[in-house]
Parts: structure tokens; C-alpha cells; sequence
């Protein structure tokens, strides 16, 4: 179980590092990309800003502080430069910027199980959020000393019992 829970967090400050190293508008410009496919730096810039708003209204207090965050062109088109040559993107004849295999699998790594707009039907994301969500409080009670959860054993029994009949049911099929 602890050797479960340290590649867990081993592989969280991983991913984090990660993400420090690329900085967080090559991030976002890789996620972005990713999202909506090939565009060129305004197009870009609008996504970012749709995708910042978007954040901010779904989830209120995260995000940056001002409404309408928008880069400026004075960073982005610096940016994209530099991840053409760090060979994360590439530029189009049309002007627009495209992910490399390098970019996507950079994408892939930091995403890990949980790919946040992955291309899936409602009911596959909402069981993929559940799970992760279930994931998250399962990493969370086991953190828990034992005396602190002895009190709750017969509701952690029943939830053990429940997901398992779960698990029987799609191993049937």
C-alpha cells in the first residue's frame, strides 16, 4: 500500500517539476493546441482567454485574478518561437502552429491518467472524473491514521463491498 502511495507521489512532484520546467504559457499553449487543433498566435491568444474565463467561472477562485486574462502578443509569439525550435510545435505554411509528436507527448505525461478534455461521450467522462475524484479520497484515507478511521470501518466495508460487486459485474462481460 505504501509503496502504491510513494510512486503515486513520486509521480505527482514528477508531473509538477515538469510543468515548473516548461513554464505555464508553454503549457498553456500545448493545452490549448490540444484542445482546438492547429491556430495561428491570435487564435492562440483568443483560446487562451476563453479557456482562462472558462476556469474561472467553473471553478471560482482558480485561475488568474483578472476577469478577462488575455497574454500579450509580446509573449506569446516569442513563445511559440521558442517551442518551434524546442521542436514542440511546428509552424504551418498557413501560419498556424501545430503540436509535434514531442508536444503531444509531453502533453500525454503531464496529463497522465486523466486527460481533462479528452474527446469522449458525457457519460465516459463523468465516469472517469468519479473514478478520479474516488482515487483522490482513497489517496486521502490513507493517510489517515488507522485509529481515526477505526470509527468508520463499517461504512469503509460496505463502500469496499459495493465497489467490488462493481468490479465482479464488469469482469462477467
Amino acid at each position: 500500500m505504501w509503496d502504491a502511495f510513494r510512486n503515486l507521489h513520486s509521480e505527482f512532484h514528477e508531473k509538477m517539476e515538469q510543468m515548473q520546467r516548461l513554464g505555464g504559457l508553454r503549457v498553456l499553449i500545448l493545452h490549448v493546441l490540444d484542445e482546438n487543433g492547429p491556430g495561428n498566435g491570435v487564435e492562440i491568444m483568443d483560446a487562451i482567454q476563453a479557456h482562462q474565463e472558462s476556469c474561472t467561472m467553473h471553478y471560482p477562485g482558480h485561475g488568474p485574478s483578472r476577469k478577462h486574462y488575455r497574454p500579450s502578443p509580446g509573449s506569446v509569439y516569442p513563445m511559440l518561437k521558442k517551442m518551434v525550435n524546442e521542436e514542440l510545435l511546428i509552424k504551418r505554411e498557413d501560419g498556424k502552429y501545430e503540436l509535434t509528436e514531442k508536444g503531444k507527448k509531453i502533453l500525454a505525461k503531464l496529463y497522465g491518467r486523466f486527460k481533462p478534455h479528452e474527446k469522449m461521450d458525457r457519460g465516459e467522462y463523468s465516469i472517469t472524473r468519479a473514478l478520479t475524484e474516488i482515487e483522490g479520497y482513497v489517496s486521502y484515507l490513507e493517510d489517515i491514521k488507522e485509529e481515526k478511521l477505526a470509527p468508520h470501518g463499517e461504512l469503509i466495508g460496505e463502500l469496499s463491498q459495493r465497489l467490488e460487486a462493481i468490479k465482479n459485474s464488469i469482469q462477467k462481460e
